[in-house]
C-alpha cells in the first residue's frame, strides 16, 4: 500500500474526509497502486505456477527412481515365486504318481481290462 493511500485513510478515520471523497481521491492516486497490486499478484501467480512446475518435476523424479529400485526386487521375486511354484507342481506330481503305483500295487490291473472297468469296480 503507497503512503498516499495510508494518507487518506487515516484522514477517514480521523473524520477529515468523507468515505466518498477519499474513494475520489484514492482513485486519482490509486492509479499506481492498483497496477502495482496486480503486477505484484501476477508474479505471485507466476511464482507458484514455476513451484507447482518444480514439485511435479521433483516427484516424478523420485517415483521414477522408486520404481528403478523396486524393479530388480519385483524381478526377484516373480523368480522365486516361479521356483516355488514349479516345485510345488513336482510335489504333488510325485504324490499322483506315488498314489497311482499304490493303487496298482493294490489292485493290479489284467491286461484285458481297461480303466473304466476298474474305475465301475471301485
Amino acid at each position: 500500500m503507497s503512503e498516499e493511500t495510508r494518507m487518506i485513510l487515516k484522514m477517514v478515520d480521523e473524520g477529515k474526509l468523507t468515505p466518498e471523497q477519499a474513494v475520489e481521491m484514492l482513485k486519482a492516486v490509486g492509479s499506481d497502486d492498483i497496477r502495482g497490486d496486480r503486477d505484484h499478484n501476477d508474479n505471485k501467480a507466476d511464482e507458484f505456477v514455476q513451484d507447482l512446475d518444480r514439485w511435479g518435476k521433483e516427484l516424478a523424479q523420485k517415483m521414477g527412481s522408486a520404481v528403478k529400485d523396486l524393479e530388480p526386487k519385483l524381478r526377484r521375486m516373480m523368480q522365486i515365486m516361479v521356483q516355488n511354484t514349479m516345485k510345488t507342481v513336482e510335489e504333488v506330481g510325485k504324490v499322483f504318481r506315488e498314489q497311482n503305483e499304490q493303487k496298482e500295487q493294490d489292485h493290479p490291473v489284467e491286461e484285458n481290462e481297461n480303466y473304466e472297468e476298474y474305475d465301475q469296480n471301485e
